[in-house]
């Protein structure tokens, strides 16, 4: 099991899919049209889906002889690889692909064109590098392939940045920069030092409500979907403001990102808070 590549140092990951079930991959794999291999698929078992730790990818095929492969999809049906077919589509790649891998400019996939079994061949795909070319045979021998990326030396950090990440913010500082909602850095450590903080829910909500609103900083609504999750993990259901969360979801869900696109990433952090807030609402 190769569990060791994804980020374990992360509160919340928001590439980390709901947990794996067999109904699910039995959708998926229906959806695609394939069968995935299973070294995938023990491994979305283990974690659905993620942020990489071993996350560079050398190679002497790849235009700078490396990529930097930030995340791997998860299996589900409309999220991760389940878009697959759409993404394909969207980016004119051939549709036997299924990709697991990439930001829209470089991707990695399953190589189905002329294969029809559990086990295909991993393959680079650029839009600047014409051919798509083949980067492992197959998904384990991939995963051996991505390496840690080399550490900085304490010295390439100045003192002061170094400062930020410790500062501890008051309640009136963290309002003072969402009122001005100018610097996503502060504005983001401020939220999740309080999401880690017990206590004062319906504050850090109403935060919270006014940062979503701040349109002219990208992101922002990822920002509060993930402060927000680690919150409610801490905080007795009891005390959740349900209105006002779902509000935040609402304004979630339709949120932009830097394209002017739907910004998957920030619906999916709603649909999270959303099913969380749907089971309070049942028991």
């Amino acid at each position: 099991m190769h569990d060791y590549i994804f980020d374990t140092d992360m509160d919340i990951d928001h590439e980390t899919l709901e947990e794996l079930t067999d109904d699910t991959l039995i959708q998926v794999e229906k959806k695609l049209r394939v069968k995935l291999p299973e070294s995938y698929v023990s491994l979305m078992r283990v974690k659905n889906g993620g942020t990489l730790a071993y996350r560079v990818l050398h190679s002497e095929k790849l235009p700078d002889d490396e990529m930097l492969v930030e995340s791997i999809m998860g299996i589900d049906l409309e999220d991760g690889i389940g878009k697959s077919p759409y993404l394909t589509e969207e980016w004119e790649i051939d549709k036997d692909f299924v990709l697991f891998a990439g930001d829209g400019h470089e991707w990695l996939a399953f190589d189905y064109r002329n294969y029809d079994g559990d086990n295909p061949a991993i393959f680079y795909i650029s839009d600047n590098s014409g051919k798509p070319k083949k980067m492992a045979d197959n998904f384990q021998k991939f995963l051996k392939l991505l390496k840690e990326p080399e550490e900085l030396d304490d010295d390439d950090f100045e003192d002061d940045f170094d400062d930020e990440f410790d500062r501890v913010y008051t309640k009136k500082e963290l309002e003072d920069y969402i009122e001005e909602g100018e610097d996503l850095f502060y504005i983001s450590a401020g939220l999740e030092q309080f999401a880690k903080e017990k206590g004062d829910i319906d504050w850090f909500v109403g935060q919270c409500l006014k940062t979503v609103d701040i349109l002219d900083i990208d992101e922002i609504s990822r920002t509060v979907g993930e402060v927000v999750l680690i919150k409610l993990k801490i905080e007795p259901a009891v005390n959740w403001p349900i209105k006002d969360l779902e509000e935040i979801v609402e304004k979630i869900m339709v949120s932009l990102d830097f394209e002017g696109e739907p910004d998957t990433i920030a619906q999916r952090l709603g649909k999270r808070i959303q099913r969380k807030l749907d089971n309070v609402v049942k028991a």
